[in-house]
């Protein structure tokens, strides 16, 4: 069995009420993403639907998509082989979300409210207290519930699915991102700082905190390519 296959078939939830092909695709995509599986490790269908006990059918659309997302390729007398998320495929997903990201704030700006203010400036109070306990995790959450907030008041759904989309491949390498406490205190610092060009409505100064704010993020991510 191959190395992998514990993890793939625990993080696959055969209940779910979706087409089989998308539970086996939503958790190929979860656990390469997450590193889980190796660079060049191939993905025998066979042996992932013996283990689930369900057809290959929805094994091979699965791994049809994941091939179109670029995540693994088929490799003539090898089979389907997982690829690398390299350092130039971060630096286009942050390019890409720093365009997404402004749109995302200039159209919440125009919807916000005393309520969500009210809301936001909460959650970063208690982002704050949950930092100086230490609690890292509970701040990613806490990072994930804020940019939630901007998204929704964006009401542009579209735009908050594929900004979604684009945070699983960056996923892995958000944490390192904030792995550092000063970082992660900058961090908090600049949400704090968005929300006051939101209120104000100061759309030039916003659009130059998102793009510090993930250039930081970025900087970090790639200097952990540079060491590998």
């Amino acid at each position: 069995m191959s190395d992998y296959m514990e993890e793939l078939i625990k993080n696959t939830d055969l209940s779910k009420n979706k087409p089989m092909r998308d539970v086996v695709y939503e958790s190929l995509k979860e656990i390469i993403i997450e590193g889980k599986i190796p660079l060049g490790e191939r993905i025998v269908e066979k042996e992932f639907a013996d283990r689930l006990n369900i057809s290959r059918t929805p094994v091979r659309e699965a791994l049809r998509k994941l091939e179109m997302d670029d995540l693994v390729e088929y490799i003539p007398r090898t089979g389907v082989v997982v690829k690398k998320i390299g350092k130039e495929d971060v630096i286009e997903i942050y390019k890409i979300r720093k365009v997404l990201e402004i749109l995302a704030y200039k159209s919440a700006a125009e919807n916000i409210t005393k309520d969500k203010v009210k809301k936001i400036q909460d959650l970063l109070d208690e982002t704050e207290r949950q930092d100086q306990a230490g609690n890292v995790e509970t701040v990613f959450a806490m990072f994930r519930e804020f940019n939630n907030h901007i998204y929704d008041m964006s009401k542009m759904y579209r735009l908050k699915n594929m900004i979604d989309d684009l945070n699983q491949y960056l996923k892995r390498f958000r944490r390192i991102s904030i792995g550092g406490e000063e970082r992660r205190t900058q961090a908090i610092q600049e949400h704090r700082m968005l929300l006051d060009t939101l209120i104000k409505k100061d759309l030039t100064k916003m659009e130059q905190i998102i793009e510090k704010h993930l250039d930081s993020s970025l900087e970090i991510v790639v200097d952990y390519f540079d060491n590998l």
